[in-house]
């Protein structure tokens, strides 16, 4: 009976995480991605309703890029713009979110700009 009692509540513990707090969806630039400039604006969705309360830009060097300021509406898309022109190189956009179950959610998107092709 007690090994049913542990894997019961093992089982559950497992679960409980899962439901506790609102991931990051997508964004764009994705994670990882090589892109194209001129990059405009970040974009991050997220798997429900939360309040965006961070965002910064920062290239490979650190040098924080300008960014619009934080919409205050919760909800799941957000589009923030870019004021820096992005020159070629690696950047991260470093974000935390307020989900309505109250936990706050953080992460990093790194995506690097390549220099537009000219033909």
């Amino acid at each position: 009976m007690r090994q049913f009692l542990y894997a019961a509540l093992a089982l559950v513990s497992l679960a409980l995480p899962a439901y506790a707090h609102t991931p990051l969806a997508s964004s764009v630039p994705a994670a990882g991605s090589t892109v194209t400039a001129p990059v405009k604006e970040i974009v991050l969705e997220f798997g429900g309703d939360v309040r965006l309360t961070a965002l910064a830009l920062s290239d490979a060097a650190g040098a924080k890029k300008a960014i619009a300021d934080l919409p205050t509406a919760i909800q799941k898309k957000f589009a923030v713009a870019i004021h820096d022109e992005l020159a070629p190189g690696a950047y991260v956009a470093t974000w935390r979110a307020v989900g309505a179950d109250t936990h706050v959610v953080s992460g990093e998107i790194k995506f690097s700009v390549a220099a537009a092709h000219s033909h």
